[in-house]
């Protein structure tokens, strides 16, 4: 099952409320924080507002709190609804304390990232990074070069400047996702309970895994046909990455516009680039599609996934032609088959595997993204549109371009047998841990929910689901998980994505520092939320907290940290 996006990609299920029959796991920061809201961030600004559009149907009144509008709305749902299970849901969702406390965070405005400056600057500077790092990989050889002169610039530019053929293939494959996202069978998935519609749970078709099987398919034929020369991806990066930043942009504005204009804005801070930045509106969608969760999972993972396989059949063209010239075999026989030699170098294997787990377990582990930080809280702006459609896979691919380059170069990357063993191996166990980790997190909370579903995507690993699991349970009714992985480390899960982070880079040699940026960003993205979130559940649990942290006392590594 995924992540996060550390990005990951399923809130940590380690935390279970027993209010409500449907409700009952608290959302996480981001995708994969531990305990939720963001308490710690100590730059609320001004005094919260009633929870937006949704709300104000109940904020008719000014003595009205913002949580006793809500609690009304929700009153006023359950009023609404014929259905005997959903009016009992919603009778005892306004009475929950955990509800109430979601309220409070739902309504609570704070700047973050620096404030309207910091979110302002922050737009303008990763675009020119992203740009800076592939024009470094492209024309420097991977080494990092002085930003400020303007002979890079000029020679550099060139190469990522918007291409019709990369908007094409940019716009025509996110197009072509929002079709099977939108017409292919799946399950559908309750979300949790949001706020700001009383309570109300929306549905999500979580169909990934025929959309990815889907794509395979397509794949397999435009390979073996050669209807297109998948080594027109890795070749055309650049372009497709400007297409990419500018696409951002401009869904940026328009989800804003639109969302003003309609009044269908949230949690507003007052603040224009504030709030292009964070998102104007809460749950975005064309028809049932919601687009946060669209491109969350269905856009950057597959995107990276390309550039790799991409990278994969260039390799093996150049080098089959080598060997051709060299008079050795194209193929070989194998149970009376002929079958082709794959002549792809074993970095880059390497990466396409990385990539395809990655994307693999996204599809898989679908379901549980509807209950993630950002689909429940995070709005849809700058933040979560770049990042997603541009962001992830223009910047975690950048091994893959680095050793494309090399190979192109003449110059490939290659290793002892041992130390690519080595990390093959890592990937792997790494891969197991984050997985099932994921896996036990989540299955916990639906079974506590009553809303779990057996699933037989592919793979199923040993010890995915727990069986009769420990946990705690605090004053509030909420309960910490402490069996399976949650008994070894509280955050297991991130060391497991750090040592598959840490094998991108280590695959590429030490030659350039590039390839290890997504390695780096990571490490100092959650040292900063790990704090945060220790601090956090502190304030929340109490003493409920201390007793959790005595057994289990390590946070990374047992035994060590």
């Amino acid at each position: 099952m995924p992540p996060s996006n550390s990005n990951n990609l399923s809130a940590d299920g380690a935390v279970v409320d027993d209010a409500a029959d449907v409700s009952k796991a608290l959302r996480r920061r981001n995708t994969s924080a531990t305990c939720g809201s963001d308490d710690s961030d100590s730059s609320d600004h001004a005094p919260p507002p009633s929870v937006a559009s949704a709300q104000s149907s109940a904020s008719s009144s000014p003595n009205l709190t913002p949580t006793s509008s809500v609690v009304n709305l929700t009153l006023k749902e359950a009023e609404k609804t014929t259905d005997k299970r959903e009016k009992r849901r919603l009778s005892q969702l306004s009475q929950s304390a955990a509800f109430r406390k979601e309220v409070e965070v739902d309504a609570r405005i704070k700047y973050e990232f620096g404030g309207p400056v910091g979110v302002t600057f922050l737009m303008a500077f990763f675009p020119a990074l992203m740009l800076y790092m592939y024009i470094c990989l492209l024309r420097q050889s991977g080494r990092l070069a002085n930003p400020f002169d303007a002979a890079l610039w000029e020679d550099g530019l060139p190469h990522v400047m918007p291409t019709m053929f990369a908007a094409k293939l940019y716009l025509g494959f996110s197009a072509f996702q929002v079709l099977t996202a939108m017409t292919l069978p799946g399950i559908v998935v309750k979300g949790l309970p949001v706020p700001s519609l009383g309570g109300r749970q929306l549905e999500y078709l979580c169909n990934g895994v025929a959309t990815w099987y889907v794509d395979l398919a397509i794949l397999a034929v435009v390979i073996t046909t050669g209807v297109f020369d998948m080594a027109d991806v890795i070749d055309n990066v650049g372009p497709i990455m400007s297409v990419a930043i500018l696409t951002s942009f401009l869904i940026t504005i328009v989800t804003y516009s639109v969302s003003v204009v309609k009044g269908t804005t949230h949690r507003m801070s007052g603040s224009v680039p504030y709030d292009m930045f964070m998102g104007a509106v809460l749950n975005p969608r064309i028809g049932k599609l919601d687009l946060k969760m669209w491109s969350e999972i269905r856009v950057p993972w597959k995107i990276l996934f390309l550039i790799s396989l991409s990278a994969a059949v260039k390799d093996h063209e150049m080098n089959a032609e080598i060997a051709l010239e060299q008079g050795l075999p194209s193929t070989m026989d194998f149970m009376g088959l002929s079958l082709p030699i794959i002549r792809t170098s074993a970095p880059i294997l390497f990466m396409l595997l990385a990539h395809t787990l990655y994307v693999n377990a996204c599809m898989k582990g679908e379901e549980c993204i509807p209950t993630t930080w950002d689909i429940f809280y995070e709005k849809w702006g700058y933040m979560l549109i770049y990042w997603n459609m541009a962001g992830v896979p223009f910047s975690y691919c950048y091994s893959t371009v680095y050793l494309s380059n090399r190979a192109a170069a003449g110059d490939p990357i290659s290793h002892s047998a041992g130390f690519t063993a080595f990390l093959f191996v890592a990937l792997l166990a790494a891969y197991y841990v984050w997985d099932t980790a994921n896996s036990q997190k989540n299955r916990f909370r639906m079974q506590e929910r009553g809303t779990y579903v057996e699933r037989r995507t592919f793979p199923q690993l040993p010890w995915g689901t727990l069986k009769n699991p420990t946990y705690i349970v605090t004053r509030h009714g909420n309960k910490l998980l402490t069996g399976g992985w949650w008994g070894v480390a509280r955050k297991i899960h991130y060391t497991a994505d750090l040592v598959m982070a840490l094998s991108w880079g280590l695959i590429t040699g030490f030659e350039s520092p590039i390839p290890y940026f997504y390695f780096t960003f990571f490490v100092t993205v959650l040292t900063h939320r790990v704090s945060r979130d220790m601090e956090h559940c502190k304030d929340k649990y109490g003493e409920d907290w201390d007793r959790y942290t005595k057994e289990v006392p390590y946070i990374f590594i047992p035994f060590v940290f």
